[in-house]
């Protein structure tokens, strides 16, 4: 049942945060005391009192905040990733096609999170597929998955960029999806001349339209099972 696959999706990828040791780099350091004491000690920090519990929330807690983000991208792109297999029987090898693209001379290969072949289908599902397609004479559609896009690297976005361009050249229409809507303003429009980008709720909207399965709806009705979860995380900071 893809209910069931999406939850263990959610579960696996949340499970990996709550193993996550944001001391690990601290030799001999174990609890919040334990570092609360190293910084008491800090020859440099403790003359600012940068040992106290708000210090330690917010450096542990942005750490934590921060691998917490990289996964959330993960759980969106396998929860896409689910919803081609499931209901478009997208095959394993187009989940992530990959594009060779040269970035600042020097050739790279970069993986979409999924391809969609017109080719593959008939009829009106086809139509209906096909229908997403801006470029003439389009034979798929390829997409990259965000649950948020907050990287301004420069290289980063000119490497999205001509993975795009490389689409396009092989008349395969790229397809943004960012599910947040506290996305960095200027990146996002400077790749909205090269990717089709839906946004937020649009995003939520394009698979549903897409799939015929409403992943908003469902993550709603998975709020019980995501927020113990959640809880137990932010009890980690």
């Amino acid at each position: 049942m893809i209910d069931t696959k999406l939850r263990a999706v959610i579960e696996e990828n949340l499970s990996v945060i709550l193993n996550y040791d944001p001391y690990k780099k601290f030799e001999g350091i174990k609890t919040t005391a334990d570092f609360a004491a190293l910084l008491r000690n800090d020859p440099a920090f403790a003359p600012f009192f940068l040992y106290q519990p708000k210090y330690i929330t917010a450096r542990i807690g942005g750490n934590l905040i921060t691998s917490l983000h990289r996964k959330l991208g993960d759980l969106y792109e396998e929860l896409f990733k689910v919803l081609l297999r499931e209901k478009l029987n997208v095959p394993e090898s187009d989940l992530e096609y990959a594009v060779d693209i040269r970035v600042n001379g020097e050739t790279q290969q970069r993986s979409t999170d999924g391809l969609i072949r017109f080719v593959d289908y008939s009829g009106t599902d086809q139509t209906r597929l096909s229908q997403f397609a801006a470029i003439e004479d389009a034979v798929g559609m390829a997409f990259e998955v965000r649950s948020c896009y907050q990287i301004g690297d420069s290289k980063r976005i000119q490497a999205d960029r001509d993975l795009a361009l490389n689409l396009k050249h092989d008349r395969i229409e790229p397809i943004m999806l960012i599910f947040c809507v506290t996305s960095l303003p200027s990146p996002v429009r400077r790749l909205s001349n090269y990717w089709n980008v839906y946004e937020g709720k649009n995003a939520f909207d394009f698979v549903y339209e897409l799939t015929q399965f409403n992943l908003y709806e469902f993550l709603r009705q998975e709020r019980g099972t995501i927020k113990k979860l959640m809880d137990s995380i932010f009890e980690m900071m």
